[in-house]
């Protein structure tokens, strides 16, 4: 195996034998840029034998670094899979991008089983973490999401598809997710602030891929990915695998276009991830009660049932709560949410609520401006920041988040309609 050594300034305490294992040396360049100084890099050629490596991991914690960069990350798969059979206990560490036209990559490492991810576009703190965590550095906190700890969950479920949950909760998330986790803007010359952990979007429902549809994101990280790796979920692998909002909200869904069929029981999953996020906001679209894992029922904190006046949906609502019933849940989680009301549509919200039994969490209101912002891509917030609608979300999210309770009574437009006008929105 040939080799090549890139060395920095000072001597990385406790020391570490770092060794880039690719078929040449363009990544020792870009590494010595954000690794943290003093770091020392070997490179050993990956088409040659992998037995010097052994001599590596005689001279202590020894971590090997992989090159899973867009145009490498087909030929990287193999050769990781050839080291985990030849050498089990090596760690491995992918380095990759999270950038849009990287995020494949990445992605691909996930796949083959590799637990750490050095984002090269992640600032040289976190990447020193990465690296440390990877080589057991005594005195470094685990990551792993703590036991003790539990987001609050809160189910949206419409009780018939097409009555517009899904775009409920994709403002809901956002809303929430800038009045009480801005992003900060920001300075030249200063590294990003690392995405927090504080909303997830769990889209589950149907059609799939609705939520990244009206969030104009391009999601490669999916839902059945998650599955594979439910029990390595911790803070840095979601931070570095899960599509972001501009705004910072975190969104898991299943990819455009999936067959209907069961949702795949995801206790464990939810598991990890409530003890990752603050809170976690699943979408269930319109899917139906008997699709729904019994499990994610169970454990919610909340049900949101979005109606609204038609006849036939009030019919489909009935039918939902006897199902709800059958399952022994129907019970004081269930909160009636009446979405595109009319005052000339029928039946009132509050006629609605009691002839069902239920209480009315909001009502609302039909609005055209929504649908021709879904229309060209965007969400309301950037069109109409100020529109009633928005505003009528208010008791969704001091019940997602009580820690808004107290924001949102007064002047949460004005601070909303500020942070907007910063926020960097993009699209696909």
């Amino acid at each position: 195996m040939s080799t090549a050594t890139l060395h920095l300034l000072q001597p990385m305490a406790p020391p570490m034998s770092l060794v880039l294992v690719a078929p040449d040396r363009s990544l020792l360049d870009v590494l010595g840029a954000k690794l943290p100084a003093g770091t020392r890099v070997h490179w050993e050629d990956s088409r040659e034998s992998i037995a010097a490596l052994e001599v590596h991991r005689r001279t202590g914690a020894c971590v090997v670094l992989l090159d899973f960069r867009h145009e490498q990350a087909s030929a990287t798969t193999d050769l990781t899979r050839h080291l985990q059979r030849a050498l089990p206990d090596l760690p491995l560490v992918a380095v990759g991008s999270t950038a849009n036209d990287q995020l494949d990559g990445v992605v691909a490492a996930l796949r083959a089983g590799i637990r750490d991810i050095l984002d090269l576009d992640a600032p040289t703190a976190d990447i020193d973490a990465v690296l440390r965590r990877a080589g057991g550095t005594p005195g470094m906190r685990s990551v792993a999401p703590e036991t003790a700890r539990k987001a609050r969950l809160v189910l949206v479920l419409g009780v018939r598809a097409g009555v517009g949950s899904s775009t409920l909760a994709a403002h809901v998330g956002v809303l929430a997710q800038q009045l009480g986790h801005p992003v900060a803007p920001t300075t030249a010359n200063a590294d990003p602030a690392p995405p927090d952990n504080s909303l997830l979007l769990l889209d589950l429902g149907l059609p799939a891929g609705d939520a990244a549809l009206y969030l104009n994101l391009d999601s490669q990280f999916h839902y059945t990915d998650a599955l594979r790796n439910a029990t390595r979920i911790d803070a840095t692998f979601v931070r570095t695998a899960m599509t972001r909002h501009p705004g910072g909200l975190a969104l898991l869904g299943q990819p455009a276009g999936s067959e209907a069929s069961p949702i795949p029981d995801p206790a464990v999953l939810v598991q990890r991830l409530r003890g990752v996020f603050e809170s976690v906001l699943c979408d269930l679209g319109g899917a139906p009660i008997r699709q729904i894992p019994r499990s994610l029922l169970n454990s919610a904190d909340e049900i949101w049932l979005v109606a609204d006046q038609a006849i036939g949906t009030l019919v489909s609502l009935d039918l939902a709560l006897k199902q709800l019933e059958a399952l022994g849940v129907r019970d004081g989680r269930l909160q009636l949410v009446i979405n595109r009301h009319d005052e000339a549509g029928g039946l009132a919200p509050q006629q609605i609520a009691a002839r069902f039994s239920l209480p009315l969490l909001a009502t609302l209101p039909d609005c055209n401006r929504l649908r021709a912002s879904a229309n060209h891509g965007h969400l309301l917030l950037q069109d109409a920041p100020r529109d009633p609608y928005l505003r009528a979300l208010t008791p969704l999210l001091a019940r997602l988040d009580p820690a808004l309770a107290g924001v949102l009574p007064r002047g949460w437009r004005e601070k909303l309609v500020l942070r907007l006008s910063g926020l960097p929105w993009k699209t696909k």
